[in-house]
């Protein structure tokens, strides 16, 4: 179960990294400025998750870099939206395992899960407002 933790971790930290790349890459303020919150979220659970790891003796996977990053704001959001739903997902399922196991692992993996439900929201926000095939 670490091991997949630390797979979770690892794409956590990937995340962090593309959103404060894609807000540096944004030049719409408004956008930017969403984005720059939703980096520090990232940057913040990611952190959470390898604490648990490190406090278990095991390291996060190395982060990846993407394929192909994406050629506008929207193909960029919708690539890191798609990994916070992983994320998320993952989350989820790693409480459930947890929950008979460390208590107080699965609650910490319960409230990281929380937390990146509401990243989607609002990532899935700034996303739309770039969708070129959106109407205002």
């Amino acid at each position: 179960m670490l091991k997949r933790l630390a797979e979770t971790a690892g794409d956590a930290e990937t995340l962090a990294t593309n959103l404060t790349r894609h807000t540096e890459m944004c030049s719409y303020p408004t956008l930017r400025a969403g984005l720059k919150e939703v980096a520090a979220a990232e940057r913040a659970q990611a952190d959470t998750v390898r604490q648990l790891l490190l406090q278990n003796g095991v390291w996060p996977k190395m982060p990846s870099r993407p394929a192909h990053e994406g050629s506008s704001n929207w193909e960029r959001l919708r690539n890191d939206l798609v990994l916070q739903v992983k994320i998320q997902r993952a989350l989820q399922s790693q409480f459930s395992e947890w929950t008979g196991i460390d208590a107080q692992m699965a609650e910490r993996l319960r409230e990281s899960a929380a937390e990146a439900d509401r990243s989607i929201e609002q990532l899935r926000d700034l996303t739309l407002k770039c969708d070129p095939q959106a109407l205002d």
